[in-house]
């Protein structure tokens, strides 16, 4: 039985992960006038090809920060200093225009696993129903 729900955990944890990815991409547009503020992204460790996607490990980096990274179901996830943008005269290195491509292409994988969650879940009530269509 446990296999069955199997791609379904896979899905939330891929949910997961673009829902946290995209509070952090949105802390980045919050900050574009911040002087010194240096974007941070969210990564996963490679998987297999054929995994929707590993559990989430949010890497605390500074004692100050909250214990997202304390949740033992976001193994292999780390928030890293995105460094492909140079800094400007203020020391702030984020590019409002590249965030914004980030958060929509963000968006997208979210609303496309929603997707197949939803579908997953409907073949399952399906199933469960005997289909018998009730």
């Amino acid at each position: 039985m446990s296999a069955i729900f199997a791609v379904v955990d896979r899905l939330r944890e891929a949910l997961d992960y673009h829902l946290e990815r995209h509070a952090i991409l949105a802390s980045n547009v919050a900050n574009v006038d911040t002087p010194g503020f240096q974007p941070l992204d969210l990564v996963r460790e490679q998987s297999a090809p054929t995994e929707i996607g590993p559990a989430l490990q949010a890497a605390r980096t500074s004692p100050a920060h909250l214990g997202a990274g304390d949740r033992p179901e976001n193994a292999g996830v780390q928030i890293v200093d995105d460094r492909t943008v140079v800094a400007g005269a203020d020391g702030n290195a984020v590019s409002l225009e590249r965030e914004m491509a980030k958060i929509a292409a963000n968006d997208l994988r979210y609303e496309g696993a929603a997707q197949i969650v939803s579908r997953r879940l409907a073949l399952l009530r399906y199933a469960a129903s005997d289909a018998s269509g009730g």
